[in-house]
């Protein structure tokens, strides 16, 4: 996708001032979210039959919603699933932010959703009281989060080719991938306008 926003190369070179100048302790985190319907999927599912497979409007099993935080030092994921994502809810995760990483400064980069600070005046009065900062991305432009190279195996490697009979299953099996993405040497995702990031 090609990003027309004209604030983009301000943007991109705060956020890597922002990496570049954290005192110890301090992190600086990529966060987004995913909505995940379990249902059946056709992904890798081949057929030779003349008619859909799966019904159109096949009955859905559940809904929830992927929130996720991506340290860019570490490469480490923090993940909750949560039955929204409005301002409540992220408001929510951000306190959980907070407690998985109690001290030093924290620099939170996200979208504009209308629930994220940018637009939303009680996720910025949330996160300013949990002293936590963020820097809006820029519009229109998802490659420039690296959640979004999290998302991808989510989508194609868990959720395409899925036929899960309830949410909790697929729940469980996304927290398995994330936790086996912890766990990698090579978990560091390539952020192109960060230094010292390589592609895992």
């Amino acid at each position: 996708m090609i990003c027309v926003d004209p604030q983009r190369t301000a943007i991109l070179t705060r956020i890597r001032a922002v990496g570049r100048h954290l005192p110890p302790g301090g992190r600086l985190l990529f966060f987004d979210v995913k909505p995940v319907t379990v249902k059946a999927y056709g992904g890798a599912r081949y057929t030779s039959a003349r008619r859909l497979v799966l019904g159109r409007r096949q009955k859905t099993r559940g809904r929830f919603y992927l929130f996720l935080v991506y340290e860019a030092a570490r490469g480490k994921v923090h993940w909750a699933f949560l039955p929204g994502k409005d301002s409540t809810w992220v408001c929510r995760f951000m306190r959980q932010v907070r407690r998985w990483y109690p001290r030093g400064e924290i620099w939170v980069v996200l979208d504009q959703d209308s629930s994220h600070p940018r637009k939303s005046r009680r996720t910025r009065r949330t996160m300013r009281d949990l002293d936590l900062h963020y820097i809006s991305l820029p519009k229109g432009c998802p490659d420039d989060n690296p959640v979004e190279t999290l998302f991808s195996p989510v989508q194609t490697g868990i959720l395409d080719s899925s036929n899960d009979p309830e949410a909790q299953v697929t729940r469980r099996r996304i927290s398995a991938y994330l936790r086996g993405h912890n766990r990698r040497d090579d978990r560091r995702i390539q952020i192109s306008y960060l230094p010292d990031t390589h592609k895992h």
